[in-house]
């Protein structure tokens, strides 16, 4: 532990971000408080906001902190009931519970004397609280993107967003719209599917969806989640053979991609409706798991209707924009999250962002605020091992042993990151999204905290096997490694060295075998 005088850190949001700040920065000696207006930690996963059928995206072993993995009784890939359990015992196995101020809301954020002060709404009414450093752990996934559609106060049935659609009832025997074709949007067509009298999914156009499991029982994201598969998508840096499928072997790339999306569709057995207009990797910030969808729509359960809804038209039906009406009596909006930070001052707010984009450093750091941090603002398809990195090199920096660029140097980065997530992922433009680009992301921030990018001893394990969680599980003694004794390069039998190695033993051979035959 490294002594911080005394410094305090006040979190916001106690969700899968905020828990690991926490316990990352108390372990770094920081004095912790984590605020939440929920009644129990866990974020988008608690109880009051999870819907019937929530499953994770991702098996357990992926979705899962560095240094405690689900146990073997849970789902391969867990039900939210069983993320709130596995996150209960990450806090109650490291002791977080009495960092914790629950109930508690964070109603304004502003600067005060080289700290923030914080204004809080809790059990005991209001407080104002000093601290040394700020991070924002709230999410992106906080407050409903609902859309407005005309006749809307007349219709006589229920308006819902899929966060809202949590009682199993809610569907029973009724008539269900679902709008939106994203995993919420799926998953509460398949819900419906099974428990409503009927349901219909409007959808403006379908996305990318993987099966759970690929043929032989492998979950999907032990099987794609390589640095190998990465490489075939286009980052803003990249190494020399990523330079070649992305310029001289784009062809290669794109065949990749073509095989792939066939593939997926082959496995899934996907309606036509439901197929995307093009191939992967286009619409990747939208990819999501739902199989049980699936099976609703081939067995006829779920009727497709791909349009937008126009209108309400009177107080049991909506009409679309190309004229067809349908009957509901429920209509859920899986129509995804706006981004919203209330809580800060306006001019930290506008700090933060421009023009609905944010601007943070490696997704984390506002380059003129270096007290003020955000972290899960990186999010990517393996969320809690990317938010601890990044809580790490966080905390680093608070601690002061974080060199980083210039203010003007790292707004210029933010800028060409910036552009570069408008071309890839032009869906998520407010740059909060990193999806598939994960280890890409961590290695700099694990450069920038002078520690090992190759997590493994040679390029087969390191290139194809899964990235798990369990690879990054030290962090905390090499970051006091580094301190100590400086930056050491791990032990890695690169690609270059085996084929140098091969060819010496070949060469070696080649010569015994000349000399066995001058002996004979």
């Amino acid at each position: 532990m490294t002594s911080t005088g005394g410094k305090r850190v006040g979190i916001i949001g106690a969700g899968i971000a905020g828990l690991v700040t926490a316990k990352v920065m108390r372990d770094d000696g920081f004095e912790v408080v984590v605020f939440d207006k929920e009644d129990a930690a866990g974020g988008v996963w608690i109880a009051a906001r999870t819907y019937p059928g929530l499953r994770t995206n991702n098996s357990r072993d992926t979705y899962a902190y560095t240094d405690h993995p689900y146990p073997e009784s849970a789902d391969v890939f867990p039900t939210a009931a069983q993320v709130r359990e596995y996150l209960a015992s990450y806090v109650e196995r490291f002791g977080l519970t009495p960092l914790l101020r629950l109930s508690t809301e964070v109603i304004r954020v502003s600067e005060a004397d080289g700290g923030f002060e914080l204004k809080v709404c809790g059990p005991d009414g209001v407080e104002d609280l000093r601290f040394d450093f700020v991070v924002v752990c709230a999410g992106v996934f906080s407050a409903p993107r609902l859309p407005e559609i005309a006749g809307a106060g007349e219709f006589g049935g229920a308006l819902l967003h899929s966060s809202q659609a949590i009682d199993p009832a809610v569907f029973e025997g009724k008539r269900v719209v679902v709008v939106g074709a994203g995993k919420s949007a799926l998953d509460c067509a398949a819900w419906a599917g099974e428990h409503a009298r009927e349901c219909s999914l409007v959808f403006r156009k379908a996305h990318p969806m993987l099966p759970r499991f690929m043929p032989g029982g492998a979950p999907s994201d032990r099987v794609i989640l390589n640095r190998f598969t990465e490489s075939f998508f286009r980052y803003h840096r990249q190494s020399r053979i990523e330079r070649f499928l992305h310029g001289p072997g784009q062809g290669i790339t794109d065949r990749y991609w073509r095989v792939m999306s066939a593939f997926l569709r082959f496995l899934l057995r996907s309606p036509k409706a439901m197929t995307p207009d093009a191939p992967l990797p286009a619409g990747i910030e939208n990819l999501g798991v739902s199989d049980e969808f699936f099976r609703m729509a081939r067995r006829g359960r779920i009727a497709l209707r791909r349009g937008s809804i126009a209108a309400f038209s009177g107080d049991t039906a909506v009409e679309l924009a190309d004229g067809q009406r349908l009957d509901a009596d429920v209509v859920v909006f899986a129509t995804g999250w706006r981004q919203e930070l209330e809580f800060l001052a306006p001019e930290l707010e506008k700090t933060v962002r421009v023009e609905s984009r944010f601007q943070l450093y490696r997704h984390i750091l506002p380059p003129t605020l270096p007290r003020l941090g955000f972290i899960g603002y990186g999010s990517s398809d393996a969320c809690q091992l990317s938010a601890e990195v990044s809580a790490h090199w966080l905390s680093q920096h608070f601690l002061g042993e974080l060199t980083l660029p210039k203010a003007d140097d790292m707004h210029g980065e933010i800028a060409r990151v910036g552009k570069w997530l408008g071309e890839v992922m032009p869906a998520r433009p407010e740059g909060y999204y990193l999806g598939p680009y994960l280890t890409h992301h961590i290695d700099e921030l694990m450069r920038d905290m002078g520690l090992p990018v190759r997590r493994t001893d040679n390029f087969v394990s390191e290139y194809f096997d899964t990235v798990l969680p369990g690879r990054y599980a030290d962090l905390a003694e090499e970051r006091l490694q580094v301190r100590v004794r400086g930056s050491r390069r791990r032990r890695y039998v690169s690609a270059g060295r085996s084929l140098t190695g091969v060819a010496a033993l070949t060469m070696a051979y080649a010569c015994y075998r000349k000399y066995r035959g001058r002996s004979a």
